[in-house]
């Protein structure tokens, strides 16, 4: 089981994670687009076509595969080296930048260089945690699991102040392999870690889940939890996908922690229900996205020819719609509560949430994306490519690029855009 995980996890950490379970209203004095890209944060102004700030993590510039949560005023954005940084969005102010590499809750000293931008670098420690995932935020604090290292040093599960910076808690987490942003429902926070379910309570404390001390999944759950008012969606590498009743106490049908027999493999009436495509059984990437009651996946032909996003009615796990692109689908997300928007390896998409395609088209070799996509207030369809930011009309269906500005490459998805209205 151990080989199977850490095989799996190289693969987990190259994925996107999910969109955020409630949008931040966030107040912007131009229309805003904000980067991230290898250890570095850029704020750019869609008006004037000018960068307002940037923000450098040097020992991340190689390679940064966390992706950031915002509130109304600020972005958190956590770096493989082990740094947290918290940034104003309008001013790129600093509201705290620690090092956990080196020790917990200790403040890094910043630099401005000739560009005007922020960079700081950490000491040369090797000594742990790493981040591979994406914080939450809820209740004015951060949380966030580490990684960790088997023979090295182990992951911790961090609850941060988010105002000030300061750790309030960490504790421990079942495995060294979380990789995906947390969920919360009823003041209780869930982490996937591996084959694990964990939960936290809101302090940090951790908790029994309501299942035997020690069950496990059958297999890793290498997707991105979402959470309703009701229920907990877990999927697992091997595409198979569950909705677990939950509230207060944790899992609502949790039962006796002293019997071994209480376990998520044995007792199959703890899942609501279950799901798994025959025409598509493979895991297409590790994103899911809860909107509007449907839990949407991404998932793969058995040759793994063909891929497919698949909106499930969140409520009984039945398949409400198929998009079908015939080609394998890149990246994907859904924008403004209302559409979903990606691209395959040959053309943009973009799918209403009854299923209906109305936008395809396209993608010019030249301008190809290297993030996710955004929709500004004129519905154009915005992204990075390696030339710069790059816009596109759906009326005319042209690609124009936006903003001049080298963005450099990678194999591996790297990039994250987010596009705030004034």
């Amino acid at each position: 089981m151990m080989k199977k995980i850490i095989a799996i996890s190289i693969v987990a950490v190259l994925m996107s994670c999910n969109s955020e379970k409630t949008e931040a209203e966030v107040k912007v004095p131009n229309e805003t687009l904000i980067v991230s890209s290898k250890g570095k944060l850029f704020n750019f102004n869609l008006e004037t076509k000018q960068l307002t700030w940037k923000y450098v993590s040097k020992e991340d510039t190689l390679m940064n595969r966390n992706r950031f949560s915002y509130d109304e005023n600020s972005i958190y954005l956590p770096f493989e080296s082990g740094r947290f940084i918290s940034a104003q969005i309008v001013s790129g102010k600093i509201n705290w930048n620690h090092n956990y590499k080196d020790a917990p809750d200790q403040a890094v000293a910043a630099t401005v260089a000739e560009d005007g931008s922020i960079v700081t670098e950490n000491s040369g420690s090797d000594f742990g945690p790493i981040f591979m995932s994406r914080p939450l935020l809820y209740n004015n604090n951060v949380y966030i699991a580490s990684a960790g290292r088997p023979g090295e040093f182990t992951s911790r599960f961090y609850v941060i102040n988010a105002k000030n910076g300061n750790t309030s808690s960490t504790s421990e987490n079942s495995t060294n392999y979380n990789y995906y942003q947390p969920v919360e429902n009823s003041d209780n926070i869930y982490l996937n870690s591996a084959v694990y379910l964990d939960l936290h309570y809101k302090e940090g404390t951790f908790a029994s889940n309501g299942m035997y001390e020690g069950s496990t999944f059958e297999n890793p759950l290498y997707t991105q939890m979402q959470t309703s008012k009701k229920y907990l969606f877990v999927g697992d590498d091997y595409g198979v996908f569950h909705a677990l009743a939950v509230d207060k106490k944790g899992l609502a049908k949790g039962g006796d922690i002293t019997n071994p027999k209480n376990n998520f493999i044995d007792r199959k009436d703890i899942f609501e229900w279950t799901y798994q495509s025959k025409k598509y059984p493979r895991l297409g990437d590790d994103q899911t996205s809860l909107t509007n009651d449907l839990f949407i996946v991404c998932k793969k032909s058995e040759d793994e020819s063909k891929m497919a996003l698949i909106a499930l009615d969140a409520q009984s796990g039945k398949e409400k719609w198929l998009f079908e692109p015939q080609d394998g689908i890149k990246n994907w997300q859904v924008v403004n509560q209302n559409e979903v928007v990606g691209y395959t390896k040959n053309k943009f998409f973009v799918v209403d949430l009854k299923g209906k395609t109305t936008l395809e088209i396209p993608i010019d070799p030249l301008l190809y994306p290297v993030s996710n996509i955004e929709v500004n207030a004129k519905k154009q369809l915005l992204y990075m490519t390696g030339k710069g930011i790059v816009s596109i009309d759906r009326d005319s269906k042209k690609a124009e690029l936006l903003i001049a500005h080298t963005f450099y490459p990678s194999s591996i998805p790297l990039n994250q855009i987010k596009y705030f209205s004034k």
